[in-house]
């Protein structure tokens, strides 16, 4: 794969998930620890900016008393009844890891969904780059990477999915998507595997 023609898309790198006292920090603080999301994502940006890989992170963020979601269901549902994820919180904001990247990665506004792609620009800022191949990488595995997989794939991008910068509630439920529903949208790659396949 060429550099220019592949790009990065994260999501779910917020406080919420990532901080022990987020929201939502309980699904997800097993896999945090034991498959080393984070110190892999940094790992993946570092080398991927060196590379010359564009990246782009779309956050779920909603405004007071939640207008985005008229009838949620569901995880949406639940992040409104929790009051998760909403502009100007601590919550909302993207974990402190990242932003030694803030100059690098780009921010992509408007995801009140699960999917990176719905209620944004992302597919326009990746046909603009000419890009043709994502790398998909965040949280939640099952949620809103496999949603921005399966949308990314329906927009005709060849997709990749970083199995080690991805987690969920638990490792069998990871494993599920790698084996039984990734294949299905394109290929699973752990970051290095990713990172070597740019030329």
């Amino acid at each position: 794969m060429k550099a220019n023609e592949v790009a990065l898309v994260l999501t779910g790198y917020q406080n919420e998930f990532c901080s022990p006292d987020g929201k939502l920090h309980a699904l997800i603080k097993d896999m945090l620890a034991s498959n080393k999301i984070i110190p892999n994502t940094v790992d993946l940006l570092t080398r991927a900016q060196k590379k010359g890989i564009p990246a782009y992170i779309a956050s779920i963020v909603f405004t007071p008393g939640y207008p985005e979601l008229q009838n949620p269901v569901g995880i949406l549902k639940n992040i409104k009844e929790i009051g998760a994820f909403m502009k100007g919180t601590k919550g909302a904001d993207v974990i402190d890891e990242l932003k030694p990247f803030s100059g690098y990665l780009q921010v992509v506004e408007g995801k009140t969904g699960l999917s990176c792609f719905g209620h944004t620009n992302l597919d326009g800022f990746l046909k603009e780059k000419g890009v043709k191949t994502i790398g998909v990488a965040g949280l939640l595995t099952n949620v809103c990477v496999e949603s921005t997989a399966r949308a990314g794939y329906d927009a005709g991008y060849e997709v990749i999915i970083i199995k080690d910068c991805t987690g969920c509630r638990s490792q069998s439920w990871q494993e599920y998507a790698e084996q039984n529903i990734f294949p299905m949208l394109g290929k699973v790659m752990d970051h290095n595997e990713f990172l070597n396949s740019v030329q």
